[in-house]
């Protein structure tokens, strides 16, 4: 049983991973930004004061990649720096214009599952999202 759970998560991953399901939530959300910038907008629009390196982190890719976009969506006006208390670590926020952005991808991809589970009744959608609530704490807690 154990093994057909991480199979089902691995796919359910994968779906949220592919490059043209970012770009098809950006093109529905009449959203301009490159893909690859979408988890950085959406993890520091979950947690703003995120740095470079827990971003790098929490994404996968490495420190120098993550500050590259960093830096192309805050002279894009997507992101903002966070008060400095450490001159060595960046903090990010999202700027007005980011914050606008990210509704208008959560608008999106809200219709997007909202398609997605139609064939869900309220009752299968609530307990899917108790279980998958429980699950991600279960996962996430040390």
């Amino acid at each position: 049983m154990n093994h057909e759970i991480f199979e089902a998560l691995f796919d359910i991953v994968t779906f949220f991973n592919q490059p043209q399901q970012d770009r098809h939530l950006l093109q529905a959300a009449r959203v301009q930004l490159d893909p690859a910038a979408l988890p950085i907008v959406v993890r520091v629009g979950r947690h703003p004061g995120l740095s470079i390196g827990e971003l790098a982190d929490q994404i996968g890719r490495n420190h120098s990649s993550i500050s590259r976009q960093v830096d192309k969506l805050m002279a894009a006006g997507w992101l903002e720096e966070s008060e400095r208390r450490d001159q060595r670590v960046r903090r990010l926020t999202l700027s007005p214009a980011g914050q606008r952005g990210l509704t208008q991808i959560k608008v999106a991809r809200e219709a997007a599952m909202q398609e997605k589970l139609a064939g869900y009744s309220d009752a299968e959608q609530a307990e899917l999202l108790r279980v998958l609530r429980r699950l991600a704490k279960t996962l996430l807690t040390k």
